[in-house]
């Protein structure tokens, strides 16, 4: 997404409608086209679909605690890096129904409270390495752009997946 700036509202409706359009994307696609690789080495559409459900899993608790306690610390560790959490949790082998699901769940989830905390959006955390260094103080504002914008990335390798597979309809 280009440099530009979008209100809280343009933020939010772009957060939700990233996920529905990711189900459109999917729902239809037999269990070989889920298997499909944007390119040689690249993750399948599966893959990319449980990745994309684990950011909503760790992106929700940090912006309920910048609601809910701001400035507080989110100190990320025991993370392996997303191929060997990948691997680990089997991402090419389960069904992506549930993982879809989740993902627009947390985002109509996420949207409502957002809406509801309308003065939450400037609040943060302060984000930590296993060591418990701060790295960086995030605002809700960034990390629910931060989340629409890579799950709008995840989209588009889909949809190019498709269409070099002949299944753009």
């Amino acid at each position: 997404m280009k440099e530009q700036t979008l209100s809280d509202e343009q933020i939010l409706s772009l957060f939700v409608a990233s996920a529905e359009r990711l189900r459109a994307l999917v729902e239809d696609l037999s269990e070989a086209d889920l298997d499909l690789r944007s390119e040689p080495g690249g993750w399948t559409i599966r893959q990319i679909v449980h990745h994309v459900a684990d950011d909503g899993d760790v992106w929700s608790m940090c912006i309920k605690k910048a609601i809910a306690t701001p400035g507080a610390l989110v100190r990320f560790e025991g993370f392996p890096g997303n191929e060997a959490w990948a691997q680990a949790l089997d991402f090419e082998g389960r069904d992506i129904g549930p993982a879809v699901d989740l993902v627009v769940a947390h985002r109509r989830y996420l949207a409502e409270m957002l809406r509801h905390f309308a003065s939450g959006w400037d609040r943060s955390v302060r984000l930590a390495n296993s060591a418990g260094e701060v790295r960086r103080e995030m605002t809700v504002r960034e990390m629910v752009r931060v989340l629409a914008e890579h799950l709008l990335e995840h989209v588009e390798v889909i949809e190019r997946t498709r269409a070099r597979r002949g299944r753009d309809d």
